[in-house]
Parts: C-alpha cells; structure tokens; sequence
C-alpha cells in the first residue's frame, strides 16, 4: 500500500483493516519515496508515515516508489538497511527501477538478502507508461530474475482494465487488442471472465512473480480471487501472447 494512493486514504483504510483483526498471516507492503520525496534523506520519514497509515509498529517489505538514477544505489541502500538493523520493516524492494539498477542493488546488498522489484507486467504490453517515471517489465527479464532471490509484484495486472474493455491508451495497440480477443475467447471456453482469464496468466508465470491489482468493486475482487482456479496449459499460454 503505497503512502501516495489517494493522499493516503487507501492506506489508512487499510490501516484500520488490519487494526480490526488478528495480524497472524497478514504480510504488510507499503511504498513510499515518491516524487517529490524520492530523496534517501527522507527513507526514514517514508516508512514512519507508512507505518503510522498502517498502524504497525513494523513494515514487512518496504519499497521505494521510484529511482533517481542519478545517484548510487548505495545511496538508497544504506538507509534501508540501517531500518532493517532497527528492525522498523522487515525487508525492502524498489519500483519502476530498470533491471540494470536491481542488479546493481543486488550486487551491493548481497546475494543472499530477499529482494522485491514492482514494475508493470501483463499479457498487454505497456505502450508508454501512465504516469511519469513508471517501467514496465519484459517477460524475458522478468524470466532473467529466475536466481536474482527476488520477488517480482506486477503492478497493474490487468493493465488498467483493458482486459475488462477499457481502452486505456497506455496499453492500447494492435497487438493487445489482439491479445484481449484471444483472452476473451478463451474465458469463454473455460467459463470465466476475460479479466481473470488475464490475470490467471500472470499466476502462471514462474513462482516469484506474483499480480498486483487494485479494485473499488467487491465483485471485481471476487473476480480477481478466482483467476487463481483457472489451470492453463503451456499451450495456451502461448496462444494468448502470439495466437
């Protein structure tokens, strides 16, 4: 839950989600550091504000919103680590980072220290980003991470809603309309929605990636849960991304 996401409304009402039951199972993400805070000064500011939206004492994985490429990773690095000492969040990632400067990230930090990445991946391919800053992922990247000890969370799953109809410029090409009329014929014949048929081939992409979406509809989140029943085969996998 990122600190910015409607002024940080999003994140207190999940605060008070969290504070209405027991914490046992519940993996708490929160993002912070964007622009205009994408400064290492203010990391530690980042995380005190998550953690006091959330209401918890400790943030398992935190991770910075974007990059400024124009310093060091160590410097974004440091600071993290030191809360990690501190025991203020548990682990920490990067978003809308290129895979350069992960590997970067990962060389400083070591080979053996968890890592998450959240940039955008979906069976649409991203034309240009919907906000300033933000990357898309490859799926041949995304597949070079396979012994990177990292956790890759594809924000925008569903590609804004495009695979629901929604011609959101930022994805919408031949190809991806191509693609959504390949989705949507297949739902039919597994007897599910064009969205979750999406989103099930995210789920079947290697064990460390996993979807990230976000929703307002209750009906759309119990459409989003039941993507994780739909078995696809490697054939059909690879119809839906080439026909």
């Amino acid at each position: 839950m990122a600190n910015v996401y409607r002024d940080g409304e999003a994140a207190t009402a999940v605060g008070k989600w969290l504070a209405a039951r027991p914490a046992d199972g519940v993996v708490v993400y929160a993002k912070g550091c964007h622009p205009p805070q994408c400064s290492p000064g203010l990391v530690e500011s980042e995380v005190d504000k998550a953690r006091g939206l959330l209401r918890v004492d400790r943030i398992d994985v935190f991770i910075l919103h974007r990059d400024d490429p124009s310093l060091p990773v160590a410097a974004f690095a440091d600071p993290l680590l030191e809360l990690v000492a501190a025991e203020t969040i548990g682990g920490f990632g990067v978003s809308n980072w290129t895979v350069p400067r992960l590997l970067e990230l990962r060389a400083y930090v070591g080979e053996d220290r968890p890592l998450a990445f959240s940039n955008h991946f979906s069976l649409a391919e991203m034309v240009f980003a919907p906000w300033e800053g933000c990357l898309a992922v490859s799926k041949q990247d995304l597949l070079g991470l396979a012994d990177a000890n990292v956790e890759a969370l594809a924000w925008s799953s569903l590609a804004r809603g495009f695979f629901a109809g929604r011609d959101d410029p930022s994805w919408d090409l031949p190809a991806n309309r191509e693609r959504r009329e390949r989705a949507a014929e297949l739902a039919q014949r597994h007897g599910v929605s064009a969205p979750a048929l999406a989103l099930a081939y995210v789920l079947h992409q290697p064990d460390y990636v996993m979807p990230v979406v976000g929703t307002c509809s209750e009906a759309h989140l119990d459409e989003a849960l039941a993507a994780a029943q739909i078995a696809l085969t490697p054939d059909e996998l690879a119809w839906l991304e080439t026909g």
